[in-house]
């Protein structure tokens, strides 16, 4: 199945404005502090969903090359757990409760199974945060039975009496099945999700979400009793849209959960999709940007008002869903999934101090997922591998070969460090840096559909000879993932970052990099959160408490939820002080939603903060709310020059230039015939030259005429009266 002409007509409806360059300011000497937190931890974001002993790997050898080749850590079990549920028998003298006597008999034989796959044992420090979770089948308590396996057990189907049973089989299960690793069995999970995704199913197993978290209760209270260093945490939720029915869905899942059962929960777990909902259009409801920016903010801000903190998160499952798309294997899937990990990665990166892990959603092989007669293979969609004869043109069922969803994780192969100071000068530019010794690795990533140019202003680089340069790009060419790899004896001064792509320099200097100053990131939050909004009738939030240092920066982070339409850019005054208020955001405009739900990120100058804050806003049209009102501030060490920021609105100077440039259209992009230059006046020049730098066509129209170039990426250079615009277009 092939998307691109689909996308291709999406891309066409409307032209891509581009500005000036975005810049990308780097303070190598700078620590940034988020909370406590300040490293690269890859055992909590490069992660992948399998256990150590998962058995679709084609040998010991391919699963120790991918895990240590790569530096990658194991997250996730949700089989285990429900296998074993289904294979214990019901204790003879307490109907409805498992019999603990067969337990320690299966636990015994778990551990001693583990203890013969000794291959497995020198990868146990694979597994730090590892989990295991709970499925609403067989093991909510709703009457339903177990479903024993001949090949297992001597059980009888029987039914759970209800939460405290069930919580006896997690205690239990966690008591006699695990050991302290090798050759006493396998190591106790650091982590337990009750049930995966289980108010979705509520109405279909007869339930309440009221009773889901009150199970969750009952099982995180005898787990923590007899188990005090396993995190128990829920309720792993999906499909968040707390904006539906003006916030009813936020009422009725969130909110309720947290109120019921908040308390009792180690940690928060919840799944972030980029989501398409129909493949006949393939219109993309996405979150990456604002909409999962004001997902995690309304979960934070109510918890610190109902339970006075916020709790650690497990993003357990995160990527791209397409729920009508299972079919035969694609690489354009691919694509869709290696461009939201990592952009959803770095908005996640953002929070290292609160989250335990965050777990991309691959599964091995999903060999399970193959069950229909039907189909001569597998239609599961995000697989680490894929059958050979899947493809076209290959012999059928002759192995397994990776899919390309394995070069998300080659670029992020190296990346480890201390992290520093970036910020770049628009909000659709994500960055992150860190670094390890003589080793800088600078992470860039574009929420736009349009390729981007970034101009690198890096503090001090002349100050650290440059021993290499390698430079991983990750874009896409037609939907097929590309991932090039370029190296350079000096700096790159401006880099060009593809269509959502991200890219990845790590550079090498001759010295180690020295870093004596610091930024330190904290949040405030308002005394209140999701408030109507009246036309013309200012809403008040007051932030108290807020440390204020000699040198520093502040973000106020407003969360809103609006019809489609409605302004985004409210009056906003701290301390009685009118801010101007951005016209641009994370990611998208949100139009394929229902609603926009978002976060806009509005800079306000350090010194109109004091200890005790009072924040206004309003709006000239009525509808909606304001979610969540949180002042993020980064308390600096030393004062630092940025570059000018774009605010999106039209008498801005374009980003980082020191002029005004006119604004340019280009549409459509791509095109396979005629391209169209608009919003700018007076004569022009044009020349569009291929990669390799040759002049392929020149011409002094404002239409012109690509339909004889060969497919692929080129670059148009247009000269005008301001001086030359050079951007990438797209031959298809």
């Amino acid at each position: 199945m092939n998307y691109k002409p689909i996308t291709t007509i999406i891309l066409a409806l409307s032209c891509i404005t581009l500005f000036g360059q975005d810049t990308l300011d780097v303070n190598l000497n700078m620590k940034h502090v988020v909370g406590n937190s300040a490293e690269f931890d890859r055992s909590k974001f490069m992660v992948f969903h399998e256990n150590i002993v998962g058995n679709e790997w084609d040998s010991d050898e391919q699963r120790d090359s991918f895990l240590n080749d790569y530096d990658i850590y194991l997250g996730r079990n949700n089989g285990s757990i429900v296998w074993e549920f289904n294979q214990v028998r019901e204790d003879p003298n307490k109907p409805g409760w498992p019999d603990i006597s067969h337990m320690q008999e299966k636990g015994q034989q778990a551990k001693s199974n583990y203890a013969s796959k000794t291959s497995a044992h020198a990868l146990e420090n694979r597994e730090i945060y590892m989990m295991e979770g709970g499925q609403m089948w067989p093991m909510y308590p709703n009457g339903q039975l177990t479903s024993p396996s001949s090949c297992c057990s001597d059980a009888s189907p029987w039914a759970y009496d209800g939460n405290d049973a069930v919580a006896e089989f997690f205690s239990n299960y966690l008591t006699h099945y695990f050991g302290e690793g090798g050759t006493t069995g396998k190591q106790k999970p650091r982590l337990v999700e009750v049930l995966n995704e289980p108010f979705v199913k509520a109405y279909q197993y007869n339930t309440s979400h009221e009773d889901i978290a009150k199970m969750h209760n009952v099982v995180a209270k005898r787990i923590k009793k007899d188990h005090p260093d396993v995190l128990v945490g829920g309720y792993t939720a999906a499909h968040p849209a707390y904006e539906d029915h003006d916030f009813g869905h936020w009422e009725k899942n969130w909110k309720l959960f947290i109120d019921v059962a908040g308390e009792e929960m180690d940690f928060f777990s919840f799944h972030l999709y980029d989501f398409v909902g129909d493949q006949s259009d393939m219109l993309e409801k996405q979150r990456k940007g604002s909409n999962i920016e004001a997902i995690m903010d309304m979960i934070n801000h109510y918890s610190m008002l109902q339970l006075g903190e916020v709790k650690p998160w497990s993003i357990s499952e995160y990527g791209w869903f397409c729920p009508s798309c299972d079919g035969p294997y694609y690489a354009e899937r691919d694509w869709y999934n290696v461009r939201s990990f990592s952009s959803m990665m770095i908005q996640l990166m953002e929070r290292q101090d609160q989250i335990i892990n965050a777990i991309p959603f691959v599964l091995t092989k999903a060999s399970w997922a193959h069950n229909k007669a039907e189909d001569e293979y597998n239609t599961y969609g995000p697989r680490l591998m894929r059958e050979i004869g899947e493809v076209e043109g290959e012999d059928p069922h002759s192995g397994y070969v990776y899919t390309d969803l394995l070069k998300f994780f080659e670029l992020w192969a190296n990346v480890k460090g201390t992290r520093i100071d970036t910020k770049p000068t628009d909000f659709d530019l994500l960055s992150d840096a860190y670094i390890d010794g003589n080793k800088l690795y600078l992470i860039l990533s574009n929420l736009d559909q349009e390729v981007k140019d970034i101009q690198l202003n890096i503090s001090n680089i002349t100050a650290y000879p440059i021993s290499d340069l390698m430079v991983k790009h990750a874009y896409e060419n037609n939907l097929i993932t590309q991932l090039d790899t370029t190296y350079y004896t000096e700096h790159v001064s401006e880099v060009t970052i593809g269509s959502e792509g991200t890219m990845i320099l790590e550079y090498t200097f001759t010295d180690d990099v020295t870093i004596d100053e610091m930024k330190k990131e904290q949040l405030f939050y308002a005394d209140t959160y999701l408030q109507p909004i009246t036309a013309n009738k200012e809403v008040s939030f007051q932030i108290n408490k807020v440390h204020i240092d000699k040198n520093g920066e502040a973000i106020l982070r407003i969360g809103l939820g609006r019809d489609l339409g409605k302004s985004l850019t409210p009056k906003v005054k701290v301390n009685g002080k009118q801010i101007q208020v951005p016209n641009n955001w994370k990611g998208n405009h949100q139009e394929n939603r229902d609603r926009f739900f978002g976060v806009i990120e509005v800079p306000v100058e350090y010194d109109h903060l004091s200890e005790n804050n009072t924040i206004t806003v309003s709006f000239d049209d009525d509808g909606g709310h304001i979610s969540t009102m949180i002042l993020k501030t980064y308390e600096l060490s030393v004062p630092v020059q940025r570059s000018t920021f774009n605010m999106g609105n039209e008498n801005d100077q374009p980003l980082g230039l020191e002029q005004k440039i006119d604004q340019l259209n280009i549409c459509p992009i791509p095109s396979d015939s005629i391209i169209h230059l608009r919003g700018i006046e007076g004569n022009i020049k044009s020349d569009i030259v291929s990669l390799s730098g040759q002049v392929v066509l020149t011409t002094k129209q404002k239409e012109i005429d690509i339909s004889t170039l060969k497919v692929g990426v080129y670059i148009i250079n247009i000269e005008t009266e301001s001086g030359i615009i050079s951007k990438k277009i797209v031959k298809n």
